[in-house]
């Protein structure tokens, strides 16, 4: 009897070991995520070191859509970029959607179909909190949208929009305020650091 509970409790405690070291080898959504994001830039950019570093900043969900929009910064070359992929969610793991932008300006947007839907992203640093707000206008002046409050050092902003055409979006005017409702230049909205 005593060398039956000897035998279990040997091989309970290996089952415990092997369940661990397996669970401690696994990376988690984070490591995924950036892993995913510095493949998609490393194909798509000659000129970035395979040495890169990219570190995920936040993810946020399309509303009531399984679509995520990482944003991540690195440096490279003397320059921090900012930028944004987007991934879905299948059986609980990320899969990169297609989708990526960076670049050297703190505040930027694009945009994304999700199930044949236009959405604008758009996403920034909010450099000391300086932000209050943003105003978003499309070139043909039948559509702007505003973000009324951004509380946090990085945002991601999500808009549905009423076109389906990307080419409708763009260029669109971008006016920032501070929390004083002051209106900012670009560069102090933009290209803060």
């Amino acid at each position: 009897m005593l060398r039956k509970f000897g035998l279990t409790m040997v091989l309970t405690l290996l089952c415990s070991f092997y369940a661990n070291t397996t669970f401690a080898t696994q990376m988690s959504d984070t490591e995924v995520l950036e892993v995913g994001i510095k493949e998609a830039i490393l194909k798509g950019r000659s000129d970035i070191k395979p040495s890169v570093k990219v570190e995920l900043i936040r993810l946020d969900k399309v509303p009531q859509k399984n679509y995520y929009t990482a944003l991540f910064s690195f440096y490279s070359y003397s320059s921090t970029y900012l930028g944004e992929a987007s991934f879905i969610k299948k059986n609980d793991e990320y899969q990169y959607a297609g989708s990526l932008n960076y670049g050297v300006n703190r505040i930027n947007s694009t945009t994304i179909t999700v199930d044949k839907q236009l959405y604008s992203i758009f996403y920034g640093e909010n450099f000391n909190k300086r932000l209050g707000s943003i105003s978003i206008e499309f070139p043909n002046k039948t559509f702007k949208y505003n973000i009324n409050s951004i509380d946090s050092s990085y945002f991601v902003h999500f808009q549905q929009l009423p076109i389906i055409d990307k080419k409708e979006a763009y260029p669109s005017k971008i006016t920032c305020y501070d929390q004083k409702h002051r209106k900012l230049t670009w560069h102090q909205c933009a290209r803060v650091k």
